[in-house]
């Protein structure tokens, strides 16, 4: 598949929109842009050819847009805050008809709803590790401090929760310490999860973040970035494990100079054995 053709990217917050703004533009596509009011960054109008902002929840407008300038593929890329969602949110007619049918309002249940909308209006959705495959983390070490025996059993056994916790669609982050799990993501978000596990543990915590199983990659990929490294630091913890293949990471060089500097262990690891296959 080209991406040459005009591509239309759906932007939410943070610096992943436009990351991948620039890797198209420096692929030679043209962009169309419709950015979520409140959330999208503004140097991101500067890379797009055609650019459009919209409430949350204005779908036909939007899907009006990426047609009228001939994006029929389309990347959702970037987040949106709870305040949005809570606040900001402005559904029209087909967001109206689509929460209708839905019976749980969780995030992937949402996104596959809308993207088998945009479907519907001839637009196709391509994933951001298609357009930005080398921000993936690969599988592995990626610091210079390696975790202990101990600490390597409390990662993965993070990430073997983590992908209980995502087979449910309740999160996608878990902190654990000394082989107890002591915080699992809800609401609140992973940083917020991270402290509230640093706070119920007297000892080091270990954080594992993942992609959900059965996750469709088209639709919200986790991310990992500077501020959250710097979340990890400020509560001395011992050490983080990645999805494999799965995680985003943002600025990379950045959060893993910041590790480094803090005998902060980061660790890529591919899926492993879930609970209960392990209990078979």
């Amino acid at each position: 598949m080209s991406l040459k053709k005009p591509v239309g990217l759906i932007a939410g917050n943070l610096k992943l929109p436009i990351l991948t703004a620039q890797k198209l533009r420096h692929e030679g596509s043209s962009i169309v842009v419709v950015g979520l009011k409140g959330e999208t960054e503004p140097q991101i109008k500067e890379l797009a050819d055609f650019y459009l902002e919209l409430p949350l929840g204005q779908l036909r407008p939007m899907a009006d847009f990426f047609r009228e300038h001939g994006a029929q593929k389309i990347c959702m890329v970037g987040g949106v805050s709870r305040e949005t969602v809570t606040s900001g949110y402005e559904p029209d007619e087909a967001a109206f008809s689509i929460m209708e049918k839905l019976d749980n309002f969780q995030t992937d249940a949402i996104l596959r709803a809308v993207a088998e909308w945009l479907e519907e209006q001839g637009l196709y959705l391509v994933s951001v590790a298609e357009i930005c495959p080398d921000l993936l983390v690969k599988p592995g070490l990626l610091t210079q401090t390696a975790p202990s025996p101990a600490l390597l059993e409390d990662l993965r056994l993070a990430f073997k929760v983590a992908k209980e916790l995502g087979r449910l669609d309740v999160g996608q982050t878990v902190v654990v310490s000394d082989k107890i799990t002591v915080a699992l993501e809800g609401a609140d978000g992973t940083d917020a999860t991270i402290r509230r596990g640093a706070a119920l543990s007297r000892k080091p915590i270990a954080v594992a973040k993942v992609f959900k199983p059965k996750q469709d990659n088209r639709l919200d990929l986790p991310v990992i970035g500077l501020e959250t490294i710097a979340v990890l630091v400020e509560c001395r913890a011992a050490g983080l494990a990645l999805d494999a293949k799965g995680v985003i990471m943002l600025d990379p060089k950045d959060c893993l100079d910041l590790a480094n500097q803090n005998a902060l262990a980061i660790v890529a690891l591919e899926e492993l054995p879930s609970i209960a296959d392990g209990q078979r």
